[in-house]
């Protein structure tokens, strides 16, 4: 077929079918608990939370 590729894989490895890699595409939502002691506590940290989250965020998207 014309759409169809070889495909050499290492053990361990396999091809996701197309409904498998549109799914992990996909993605999801994401969720992040914070615990704080107060809300002072909160907003005296929550630039490096954001800074935190923000880097994360990117490295999922890049698999790493």
């Amino acid at each position: 077929r014309h759409d169809e590729v070889p495909a050499i894989l290492q053990r361990g490895e396999r091809v996701l079918s197309r409904r498998e890699a549109q799914s992990y595409g996909a993605g999801g939502g994401i969720n992040v608990t914070i615990m704080a002691r107060d809300a002072e506590s909160f907003r005296q940290s929550r630039t490096q939370i954001a800074a935190d989250i923000a880097r994360a965020v990117s490295l999922g998207r890049r698999g790493m």
